[in-house]
C-alpha cells in the first residue's frame, strides 16, 4: 500500500532533505512550495517521483484547493504531514515593519494551522502524523529577531495542544524544537540600515549579522537533521511531543528551563555582541545625550 506525506517548503534546506528522507522510506511524497521556488523539487520529482503541487500558505483558498487535489491523490489517506515551511526577519522589537510582521505569522503560524486544518482530516484516516518545524526560538530570546521566536513559539503551543486534541484518533503530533541547521534561514536578516532606530549605534550591524549568521555557526547538516527525525517518526514507541534536532538544541531548552531569565539573557545577548550594543544606549540614555533619531552632539 503506498504511503503519503506532504512537507510544506519542500524546495532547499530542511524541507528538502525531509522529502528526500522520506522517499528513500518509501513514501510518496507531495512537496509543497511557493510557485517561484517549486523549480527547486526538480531533482526529487527525477530521483524519487516526487509529486510537486505550488502551494501559497498563505492563501487559503490556494490551501482549499490544494487539499481537495491531496485527497484525490492519495485516496483521502495522509501518513505524514510535516509543517515545514518558514521564513525570518530581523530588527528591534519595538521597530519591526508591519507587513513584513504579518508575513511572517502568516508563513509561519497561520499558515500551518490553516494547512493543518485542511489536511487533518486525511492525517486521521490513516492514524497518520502532523509534524511541525519549531525551534530553540521557542525557548531563549535569540537577538534581533523577537518576532521570528514569537512565531516559534505561537506554532509549538498551537502543537501542544493538538497533541491532546489528536489522541482519540490515534495520530501523534510532534514539534521539533530545532538547533543550528546549516540552513539559509536567516540569511537575508543582515541589515545595513536601520532608519531611525533607538538602536543606531556602533556595533549595531556587527550584531544583526551576529544573529543572521547562526544558523551559519553552530550546527548540523540538513542532511543530519532529517535523517535524525525520520528515525524518530519511525520509531515503533512515541518519541514524545517535543523532538529535540539540530545543534544544541536540548541544551537551549534544558538552558531556558532551569537558568533564570537575567542569566539566559546575559549569554544570549554576549554571544551575538548584543551586550554591547545594548550597554552603550544605555550609557547614552543616562549620559542625557540621546533621542530616537540621533545622539546628541556634546
Amino acid at each position: 500500500m503506498t504511503k503519503y506525506a506532504l512537507i510544506t517548503g519542500a524546495s532547499s534546506g530542511i524541507g528538502y532533505c525531509l522529502a528526500e528522507g522520506l522517499s528513500q522510506r518509501g513514501y510518496t511524497v507531495i512537496g509543497c512550495s511557493p510557485p517561484q521556488v517549486l523549480y527547486g523539487q526538480k531533482p526529487l520529482e527525477k530521483k524519487y517521483g516526487l509529486i510537486s503541487i505550488p502551494l501559497d500558505i498563505t492563501n487559503v483558498a490556494n490551501i482549499d484547493a490544494v487539499a481537495k487535489q491531496v485527497g484525490e491523490i492519495t485516496q483521502g489517506k495522509l501518513a505524514i504531514l510535516y509543517n515545514n515551511a518558514g521564513i525570518s526577519i530581523a530588527g528591534p522589537a519595538i521597530e519591526i515593519d508591519e507587513d513584513a510582521l504579518d508575513k511572517l505569522f502568516q508563513v509561519n503560524v497561520l499558515g500551518h494551522i490553516n494547512v493543518t486544518k485542511a489536511m487533518a482530516p486525511y492525517v486521521i484516516n490513516a492514524k497518520g502524523t502532523i509534524v511541525y518545524t519549531s525551534s530553540v526560538a521557542a525557548r531563549v530570546p535569540l537577538s534581533w529577531v523577537s518576532a521570528y521566536n514569537a512565531t516559534k513559539a505561537a506554532i509549538d503551543a498551537y502543537a501542544q495542544t493538538l497533541h491532546g486534541e489528536m489522541k482519540p484518533f490515534g495520530v501523534r503530533v510532534h514539534s521539533v524544537i530545532t538547533g543550528g541547521v546549516d540552513t539559509a534561514i536567516c540569511d537575508a536578516n543582515v541589515r545595513t540600515s536601520l532608519g531611525e532606530s533607538y538602536y543606531e549605534v556602533p556595533g549595531v550591524y556587527d550584531s544583526i549579522r551576529s544573529s543572521a549568521m547562526m544558523s551559519r555557526d553552530v550546527n548540523i547538516s540538513p542532511e543530519q537533521y532529517a535523517r535524525e527525525i525520520v528515525v524518530d517518526l519511525h520509531r515503533w514507541r512515541d518519541p514524545g511531543f517535543n523532538l529535540y534536532h539540530g545543534a544544541r538544541s536540548y541544551l537551549l531548552h534544558w538552558v531556558s528551563r532551569w537558568l533564570p531569565l537575567w542569566l539566559v539573557e546575559f549569554g544570549v545577548q554576549y554571544h551575538f555582541k548584543q551586550l554591547k550594543v545594548l550597554n552603550y544606549v544605555a550609557k547614552l540614555v543616562k549620559s542625557g545625550k540621546y533621542t530616537r533619531k540621533h545622539i546628541k552632539e556634546d
